[in-house]
């Protein structure tokens, strides 16, 4: 009733530049999820893949990932909520473990959403040396937003928003931010 454990096979690989074909290969990863809803109101997971060679640019290179997270949401009044994430994730791949979290949280009360999300990773993608990954960043990002919906038919709901965010990069970084590491975004959502 309220526990649920899931499998998977499927081949991990990243697809290839041409984004249109079905990518085919052998059933060669494992995904393996298990969840659990203590409460109404709480929901739990944890999560482990095992993916055999699954970036281009690193062949023969397989990688381990881990996730747990817990996400908090109650009802407020007769159409809002109020909910809450926190997750963590990490990805190992021969000496590397690379650690992320965030934390995210969003309140709905009428038309109206409120959100904000804090992130923290490490990263070794972010510059690269001699075509392989680079050293390892600690990054992280904070931002708000809101998003105001329109009901255009029966079920059907536009969202215009808007968000805020702040980067937080290392020094030797900085100039790939141009000094600023702020950033703004207005985007349209469509609920069906």
């Amino acid at each position: 009733r309220n526990v649920k454990v899931e499998g998977s096979r499927f081949n991990g690989r990243e697809p290839d530049e041409h984004r249109y074909d079905i990518e085919t290969g052998p059933l060669d990863s494992t995904a393996l999820r298990l969840s659990w809803n203590p409460t109404r109101e709480l929901s739990l997971q944890a999560s482990w893949a095992g993916l055999k060679e699954p970036e281009q640019l690193a062949p023969g290179e397989d990688q381990t990932k881990w996730s747990a997270s817990g996400i908090y949401t109650k009802r407020l009044a007769d159409d809002g909520w109020w909910s809450t994430t926190l997750a963590w994730g990490r990805r190992s791949a021969e000496h590397d473990k690379l650690d992320a979290f965030v934390l995210e949280s969003a309140v709905h009360q009428g038309p109206w959403t409120l959100f904000g999300r804090a992130e923290k990773t490490e990263n070794n993608e972010l510059v690269s040396e001699g075509g392989h990954h680079g050293p390892t960043f600690d990054v992280g990002k904070v931002s708000v937003g809101a998003i105001r919906d329109f009901e255009v038919a029966p079920n059907v709901k536009l969202g215009l928003g808007a968000l805020y965010a702040f980067n937080f990069v290392p020094e030797p970084l900085e100039a790939l931010y141009a000094g600023d590491p702020r950033g703004a975004m207005a985007f349209v959502r469509l609920k069906i």
